[in-house]
């Protein structure tokens, strides 16, 4: 598969600077400009399939996967460092359903949704021992021991997975993360799911990028969970829909509320930007920021 590179040898990440109205897209797997971002127009068993075929080569360093739904839009346009993470992104796909929609109205080659929770399991399911080298960051111990009940049926032993329930303010606490990025290079991780929700996993993935080693890097949110059948997705019908935020705010209403029913309305200034820049512009407003190390206290 061919790609092209873009700014600072960003892939797939469709960097908003100086001249970017004349990038020519050479690669048709790549969608055109859409809130500053380009797409991966592939199907999800193509990815998916690279992810499992093609190990990260050495010194390539992580490949964050991002999956854009309309939460994550309204938190680029309010987070610079959640802003980073996206442009470091290897690929980013389309998961959500109004998305997905506004992008087919605006054009930009993206045909299909391809979601955390659906690409998840197809990775999952094609792990294999000796060869690849999993590690798992989980809401719960009981996720945690479904899928390493799993893994050790499949073949694979202790030594070749790694799996954490962080506790709550991880992503914050520069001893639990330095704790965690150690575990992940002991384990010399191929690749690294967290399903501990956005935008902490993004942004931790990729404030420590540089310690992770070469490997996958997977924020897939409740996948885990669904995966793991502690958590119920939406049945099929709703989800083709777009109905799928219903179902999870009936799961999770205290949690969920704020989410779909006050926060959500920012999208529409993040499309009316979208609309004026030409896509090329993400949403929000950067700012010249010092980057954070790893092992400083990280904002939230």
């Amino acid at each position: 598969m061919g790609i092209i590179k873009l700014h600072s040898g960003s892939v797939f990440g469709f960097r908003p600077r100086q001249g970017a109205r004349s990038v020519r897209l050479t690669d048709y797997s790549i969608s055109r400009p859409m809130f500053g971002l380009q797409f991966s127009c592939e199907s999800i068993d193509d990815i998916a399939r690279e992810i499992c075929s093609s190990l990260v080569p050495k010194g390539a360093g992580i490949r964050l996967l991002t999956t854009l739904n309309l939460d994550h839009v309204v938190n680029l346009r309010r987070n610079p460092d959640f802003r980073d993470a996206y442009r470091s992104s290897w690929k980013t796909t389309i998961d959500g359903m109004p998305i997905l929609v506004y992008a087919k109205l605006r054009k930009i080659g993206v045909k299909a949704r391809v979601t955390g929770a659906d690409l998840f399991p197809l990775i999952f399911n094609n792990l294999r021992p000796g060869i690849h080298r999993p590690f798992f960051v989980a809401s719960s111990e009981t996720v945690a021991n479904i899928l390493r009940d799993r893994l050790l049926a499949a073949g694979f032993d202790e030594t070749q997975i790694g799996i954490c329930v962080p506790e709550f303010g991880f992503e914050n606490d520069p001893v639990a993360s330095q704790a965690l990025a150690n575990r992940i290079t002991t384990l010399d991780a191929t690749h690294i799911f967290f399903g501990v929700g956005a935008p902490k996993s993004e942004i931790w993935i990729d404030h420590h990028r540089s310690v992770l080693g070469d490997a996958y890097g997977l924020a897939v949110g409740a996948a885990l969970d669904f995966h793991a059948g502690t958590l119920r997705r939406a049945p099929v019908w709703m989800q083709a829909a777009g109905l799928e935020w219903f179902w999870r705010f009936a799961q999770q209403p205290k949690r969920l509320f704020r989410r779909y029913f006050i926060d959500s309305w920012q999208v529409f200034g993040a499309i009316a930007k979208d609309l004026q820049s030409g896509g090329i512009t993400f949403p929000g407003k950067d700012v010249q920021r010092p980057r954070w190390p790893m092992g400083d206290h990280l904002p939230g």
